[in-house]
């Protein structure tokens, strides 16, 4: 029945969300961390510095932090250099990005309202580099 209400597990704050280490986030056809995940972090934790250092260094030292190689930046469609990355965290673009995200959240609430398909649960992300979105699960293991 339409009007009733579907329990969605597990919710998590994006506090929450954001204190998952990097390898409790999978996807339903992931073996590693999601690479979208990965970079998401690491752009939000050198914008969160207040004396921002050089960011081929800090994204080095990053992944040894986290245990990620450097092959976690990239994908079977594209691979990202530090370098680029260094540039997109200097001069971010958000633009395009909240016109994207709106049309997929008018999605979702199509999808709860109809009850046609499932809503996105837990976490669902946009990449600006490819145009793709993931949803996936970020719990503790």
């Amino acid at each position: 029945k339409l009007s009733d209400l579907m329990p969605v597990e597990p919710y998590l704050s994006m506090a929450d969300m954001m204190s998952v280490p990097l390898e409790g986030a999978t996807g339903r056809w992931d073996k590693s961390v999601p690479r979208i995940l990965v970079l998401h972090r690491l752009l939000m934790d050198y914008w969160s510095l207040v004396d921002k250092p050089e960011f081929v260094k800090f994204a080095q030292d990053w992944l040894a932090i986290n245990k990620l190689s450097s092959s976690a930046l990239s994908s079977d469609v594209q691979d990202c250099s530090l370098e680029t990355l260094g540039e997109i965290a200097q001069h971010p673009e958000v633009s395009p990005v909240c016109a994207v995200l709106g049309g997929i959240l008018g999605n979702e609430v199509i999808k709860s309202l109809t009850g046609k398909g499932e809503p996105a649960n837990n976490v669902m992300m946009f990449s600006g580099f490819d145009g793709g979105c993931r949803s996936f699960f970020a719990q503790e293991k």
